[in-house]
């Protein structure tokens, strides 16, 4: 029996660059901005140089409004290191799909890949 599940989340994804990250805990990231934005945060990748999250039920005007509160807050984190060209480089509400234009069936690649396909 094949079953499916389809649920909708009110989220933006923020992705924040020119960091420099080593020996980053993810939780303590996730903690000190969820107190300072009052959202629920996940961070969703990590490299040597940026950090992609989650927030969930806020708008991406909201989080680029306090980009300078987030960028404070990343840099007293152990394991990053702000420089002088650490911004948020994008905040974007993820995109609405209507269920009808979901994949069925075997998926070839990479999920992110289908989605763009989908929504272009």
């Amino acid at each position: 029996m094949n079953t499916s599940i389809i649920a909708y989340t009110d989220k933006t994804v923020i992705r924040i660059k020119g960091v420099k990250i080593k020996g980053l805990k993810p939780f303590e990231l996730e903690n000190r901005l969820e107190k300072i934005i009052g959202r629920k945060i996940r961070v969703i990748g990590v490299t040597g140089d940026s950090i992609e999250m989650d927030a969930y039920n806020i708008e991406p005007e909201s989080i680029l409004k306090g980009e300078n509160g987030i960028i404070t807050a990343i840099s007293t984190i152990e394991g990053i290191t702000a420089t002088e060209l650490t911004e948020i480089d994008s905040a974007e509400k993820i995109l609405e799909v209507e269920v009808e234009n979901i994949p069925k069936g075997e998926q070839v690649g990479c999920g992110k890949e289908r989605w763009s396909y989908l929504v272009k």
